[in-house]
């Protein structure tokens, strides 16, 4: 019903994680109902996103929570669901709004760097107005240099979550099995990932690396947890095992990322063998 998309649009303008969240269950309904039509439909997502944009272009302290909306999840859930109507393959589809979410995300920090920072100096002199011994610790102090210099991928890896777990629950709803265990990326994102590392090589653009390489490592490390899943449930499938995975996977988030970084190319599991795409 139109009603329901142009809440969805009004609940991303409140928060564009659980707006882009619902957007991507939503999917399912529409092509459900008429598939020719599901991409008409879901444009009402970004009207409210729009309006909201419009009326907030002139006030730089709300600009920004609207182009979250209108582009982070209206504009991402939308190119999800046209690519998953002209190809059929969620996978493709989950990485090409990954795509958009990563540009979209260096284009914020670079648009909106100033309120971004003063919003982060913010928060941490309250903390420091708090808790002023913790503060004043060498460890803290580290911690704090590390996620300012991360700060432009903080959102943008929050996006990507809510991307990859609103795939998830769409595929589950639609009757898809072994949703984790068949995870598996387009070969040639890789690619994307090996063209920021010769950033490496020019100092000044270290941080711009950093925030790249963080946020494009999201879905590679949902690749991983996929891996060892499926090893695992060779072993025993249960609610347990499932369990068991995902700590591992938040104890050794680097090593998994690069697994699953390398099953994109070796496939482990044998899953383009198999015909199999997640």
């Amino acid at each position: 019903m139109p009603i329901i998309a142009l809440l969805l649009g009004a609940v991303a303008t409140l928060s564009p994680f659980l707006g882009l969240l619902l957007m991507q269950i939503s999917c399912r309904n529409l092509l459900l109902q008429d598939p020719g039509r599901a991409l008409n439909r879901a444009l009402l997502w970004l009207v409210i996103p729009a309006l909201a944009a419009a009326f907030s272009f002139q006030q730089s302290e709300t600009r920004i929570f609207a182009s979250d909306t209108l582009v982070g999840a209206g504009l991402a859930a939308l190119l999800y669901l046209r690519t998953l109507v002209r190809q059929g393959k969620p996978a493709v589809a989950i990485t090409h709004a990954a795509m958009l979410i990563v540009i979209y995300g260096a284009v914020r920090s670079m648009l909106f760097e100033t309120q971004l920072i003063a919003t982060y100096d913010q928060a941490v002199t309250q903390m420091s107005e708090l808790m002023p011994q913790m503060m004043r610790m060498p460890e803290t102090q580290g911690s704090l240099a590390l996620m300012r210099m991360l700060l432009p991928a903080s959102w943008t890896v929050t996006q990507l979550t809510a991307l990859t777990a609103g795939h998830l629950i769409m595929l589950h709803l639609s009757g898809a099995k072994s949703i984790l265990r068949e995870f598996q990326l387009p070969v040639w994102y890789n690619l994307l990932i090996l063209a920021v590392l010769p950033l490496y090589f020019f100092p000044p653009q270290r941080e711009v690396m950093a925030n790249a390489l963080l946020a494009l490592c999201v879905l590679p490390l949902v690749q991983g947890v996929g891996v060892i899943l499926n090893l695992f449930s060779r072993l025993a499938s249960n609610a347990f095992v499932t369990i068991l995975v995902v700590a591992l996977a938040l104890l050794n988030l680097i090593l998994v990322a690069l697994l699953g970084f390398a099953d994109v190319w070796l496939d482990f599991r044998k899953l383009r063998t198999k015909g199999i795409y997640a």
